[in-house]
């Protein structure tokens, strides 16, 4: 049964994450936006309450720093990593998202190889993150003219003999400059759709391996780059072709970390209304009776339409701890979330006024980083196309 009642330790938990998001992550935000990584990304990493990502939760526990091994302390904390996971990755972003990137984990790339790997594959790949061979890997799935729409990939596989050469582009890749190695997808048979799309493990030496573009300039979230990567003629053994081709179970991380992607722009819109209410609160001395009160009243709508977007957060968030990772829910709770975050981000500008466009504050830069996340694994227009199909049929 889903119990929205957080125990007292998970309580305390995220209390700490959030304090370190304010105040070791946000000062250093700026930075972070212009450099991708600030000079004291090691020492903030290092204070951070757990040691990695809250995406990994579910797979490989919350690793609350000195309670690692504390068995009883880990039950005491809120339902299966996938929820607990969701509530931490909104108070990381409280302060600034970037900080959460900086931690270990964050890998999209293992998980494909976990899933669609074979024994071999998985030893090797998946399992040499955990021994610390690899750090951080990147999928490699959107091109120029497609996003998550595999079935309209260009990038090609040929195999000859006991090798595949593989030829194409992608781009907006996540970490594809810096990855230890990237999960590439691409068409095995030109014309098939989805039924010729195979997964393939590149790494950064392989010859012909090229990133025409470090990162796209973008509108937001330029705490880590989105780049553009080339394929030339890559030989790659067939060791490197991931031996399951059911992309059903691929997609089912995505229903996973949807979630994740909505409570980011949750603590993002969480911190921006905080920020707004605090120096309100401190030039507040013109406002009459009547403005107050309507203040108030806007700060209590705001307020009650995060808690909405918290509550089905954590439902899709606990179904997928009971390993039923629901995808419906997982579209529903991002089409759902994103516009009302982006809302709240954008009046929480509006009752700064003019001061929160200014870029002595971070209000501006806050609100281009909850534009973008609307786009992250898949546009809003792409969920609630899939839901009214769900819904109401083809």
């Amino acid at each position: 049964m889903f119990d929205l009642q957080l125990t007292r330790t998970t309580r305390d938990l995220l209390a700490e994450i959030k304090e370190w998001s304010i105040k070791e992550v946000r000062p250093h935000a700026r930075a972070a936006e212009d450099l991708a990584h600030p000079p004291a990304v090691n020492e903030v990493v290092a204070k951070c309450p757990v040691r990695h990502c809250p995406l990994d939760f579910r797979y490989i526990g919350p690793a609350v720093r000195g309670r690692e091994d504390d068995v009883e302390y880990v039950k005491s904390l809120n339902g299966g990593g996938s929820l607990l996971g969701v509530l931490a990755m909104e108070e990381m972003n409280v302060g600034d998202g970037w900080g959460w990137q900086a931690l270990p984990g964050n890998n999209l790339g293992e998980r494909a190889v976990r899933l669609l790997g074979d024994d071999y594959q998985v030893h090797r790949w998946a399992d040499g993150i955990l021994r610390g061979d690899y750090k951080i890997t990147s999928i490699c799935m959107t091109e120029e003219h497609c996003g998550l729409d595999l079935s309209q990939i260009r990038t090609t596989a040929v195999q000859e003999g006991d090798e595949w050469v593989l030829n194409g582009a992608k781009r907006f890749i996540s970490h594809g400059a810096y990855a230890d190695y990237l999960v590439v997808f691409a068409q095995t048979r030109p014309g098939s759709g989805l039924a010729g799309v195979r997964a393939f493990i590149v790494e950064p030496t392989d010859e012909g391996f090229f990133v025409d573009k470090y990162s796209e300039d973008k509108l937001g979230v330029r705490y880590y780059p989105n780049s553009t990567l080339r394929f030339d003629n890559i030989r790659l053994p067939k060791n490197r072709v991931l031996a399951n081709n059911n992309f059903g179970e691929f997609m089912a991380i995505l229903n996973g970390t949807r979630p994740f992607c909505a409570a980011i722009g949750l603590g993002t819109a969480k911190g921006m209304l905080e920020y707004a209410v605090d120096w309100v609160n401190q030039h507040d001395k013109p406002f009459s009776p009547r403005r107050r009160q309507a203040f108030d009243e806007q700060v209590e709508i705001m307020t009650a339409a995060l808690d909405r977007v918290r509550r089905m957060l954590m439902r899709s968030a606990w179904k997928h701890d009971q390993d039923e990772a629901d995808p419906m829910l997982a579209h529903k709770a991002k089409a759902y979330a994103l516009p009302i975050l982006e809302d709240v981000s954008f009046r929480s500008m509006q009752l700064m006024g003019p001061a929160a466009w200014s870029t002595e504050h971070l209000m501006e830069k806050w609100y281009r980083d909850a534009k973008f996340n609307d786009i992250v694994e898949g546009t809003g227009n792409m969920h609630r196309i899939f839901v009214a199909r769900e819904e109401f049929g083809n």
